[in-house]
């Protein structure tokens, strides 16, 4: 990449994927966005505060979170970059069949369809020039960025509920955040304690206040 300061959507997508995912995709699945906390006023306040200029997006369902976090992009006038990190294969409540969320998921011959259905959402919304999909495990994609020497303004982290994945995803998407730059965690609610305890012990860990305001908690990187 030839600005790891200030890299370019182009630019990523050439990096994390060698062509742009985009052309030429035409949407295989109606427009579906349903998912949980995709919308928040502190996505709205850390954008038009800091307004990064990448922003990663960590356990993005069907797209929602980072939908909207790009349009944030555009609204602010920053010609910014959402990477949508996922494995798009949904989570332990999605596949336990005895969940209520287990049907939630469209499935072809038992695999998944959600890359499918974020790539459309991303186009039918026209946030293509925004939106670098990494389809990919968490730690996995944090290990690529690093090793791409790109780190963003913004993370948003909300791919497990499980005590052990949430500490050990802000652990190391922590190392990609930029001085000053915000970690927003989504479920820090009762109904997930293990979100509550992995967040409180992170933030202990690192020395740096938590404030919560349901369903997110959020710190922030000292400068």
């Amino acid at each position: 990449m030839t600005d790891r300061a200030r890299p370019s959507q182009s630019g990523i997508m050439e990096a994390l994927h060698g062509l742009n995912v985009f052309t030429g995709y035409s949407p295989v699945l109606p427009e579906d966005i349903s998912g949980w906390n995709s919308q928040h006023q502190w996505f709205d306040a850390v954008i038009a505060e800091i307004q990064p200029n990448v922003v990663i997006d960590v356990g993005v369902w069907k797209g929602g979170s980072t939908i909207y976090l790009a349009e944030l992009l555009r609204k602010n006038g920053v010609s910014g970059t959402v990477i949508s990190v996922d494995t798009f294969l949904g989570s332990l409540e999605h596949w336990n069949r005895e969940s209520d969320l287990h049907n939630m998921i469209r499935r072809r011959n038992g695999m998944p369809l959600l890359y499918d259905q974020f790539l459309s959402n991303v186009v039918r919304r026209g946030m293509t020039g925004y939106v670098v999909p990494l389809p990919q495990t968490s730690v996995t994609a944090a290990l690529l960025l690093r090793r791409l020497g790109i780190r963003a303004g913004l993370i948003h982290i909300d791919a497990s509920h499980e005590y052990d994945d949430v500490l050990k995803d802000s652990r190391v998407y922590w190392d990609l955040l930029e001085p000053g730059g915000y970690l927003i965690g989504d479920d820090y609610h009762p109904y997930w304690p293990e979100v509550i305890r992995a967040a409180d012990d992170f933030a202990a860990e690192k020395g740096v206040s938590l404030s919560a305001l349901d369903p997110k908690w959020l710190v922030r990187k000292p400068l």
